[in-house]
């Protein structure tokens, strides 16, 4: 089965990334695909959003090679969560001097498996936590909001 990995980004807040990965998945749901969701913003808004408060485990935890990507996940309304946490934030910065540090959400994933869909919320920057979902990605969508300022993040 090929899983189809789609990040979902926007280097400004408030384009509509979680909303986006939540209602897709939920979608794709409803169609009978089976999806797993990542919450790889440290903000961890697509966790709170799904009632997801204080995960047993989270991505950061995955990053640090304590469990894998499977040991994480959490169901919830037909949906599979990866949830995220504000320890993003460290290992973002841990990442900067890593070897290959673009690849290691690649690698994370090729252990998920059985899913038709990963859907990525990415954090509102062009990061290395971003920079990770873009190499894990085979397609990407940006949320716009026709705003002036939305529009100028776009551009960059």
């Amino acid at each position: 089965m090929k899983t189809n990995v789609v990040a979902v980004i926007n280097q400004k807040g408030g384009t509509g990334k979680t909303t986006t990965t939540i209602n897709l998945g939920s979608a794709l749901s409803k169609l009978g695909k089976k999806v797993l969701l990542l919450d790889l913003d440290p903000q961890s808004n697509l966790s709170y959003s799904l009632d997801i408060a204080a995960p047993e485990a989270t991505l950061a935890d995955v990053f640090q090679g304590e469990k894998s990507i499977n040991d994480i996940l959490v169901e919830k309304d037909g949906l599979w969560i990866a949830p995220g946490s504000n320890e993003l934030v460290d290992i973002e910065i841990s990442l900067v001097t890593q070897p290959d540090r673009e690849k290691f959400l690649k690698h994370m994933l090729a252990k998920a498996k059985g899913f038709d869909f990963i859907l990525i919320d990415c954090p509102p920057s062009l990061s290395v936590l971003t920079l990770n979902a873009l190499t894990a990605a085979q397609e990407v969508l940006i949320p716009l909001q026709m705003e002036v300022l939305t529009l100028q993040g776009w551009d960059r």
